[in-house]
């Protein structure tokens, strides 16, 4: 494992880039409006078995 000294003067956090990447995506999600409410949405109808196969899906469109 390597060693890193940080002087700061405020607390700093080091994270992998893969966790930072994954962070900035669901902030960018969060923050649309539209994202939550269809994510929200989508979620409710799963629930409710409000569902069809991949397949199905293509042929309707």
């Amino acid at each position: 494992m390597t060693e890193l000294t940080i002087k700061a003067d405020k607390p700093i956090v080091l994270i992998p880039i893969e966790e930072y990447e994954r962070m900035k995506e669901t902030i960018e999600i969060l923050s649309n409006p539209q994202t939550v409410r269809n994510v929200r949405r989508g979620r409710k109808e799963f629930a409710e078995g409000k569902t069809v196969e991949l397949e199905e899906f293509w042929e309707r469109r």
